[in-house]
């Protein structure tokens, strides 16, 4: 009954825009999508990791 139940949220669940895409695009197309999210990922991560440095620092200064 769980499988079941998994099963069918995953039907309700909006399709990826890359399965939208891979439906309608040349592979080239879907590569660059890919590419995009990729390079988008990266530079949010990145950001991340920043600021978290960044506010370690600035709480390290301030407490110490």
């Amino acid at each position: 009954m769980f499988y079941i139940q998994l099963k069918q949220r995953r039907w309700n669940q909006p399709e990826s825009p890359i399965k939208k895409a891979a439906s309608t695009c040349k592979p080239s197309e879907v590569e660059a999508i890919n590419q995009k999210s990729f390079k988008f990922a990266l530079s949010k991560t990145t950001e991340y990791i920043r600021n978290t440095q960044q506010a370690c620092y600035l709480e390290f200064r301030l407490f110490s």
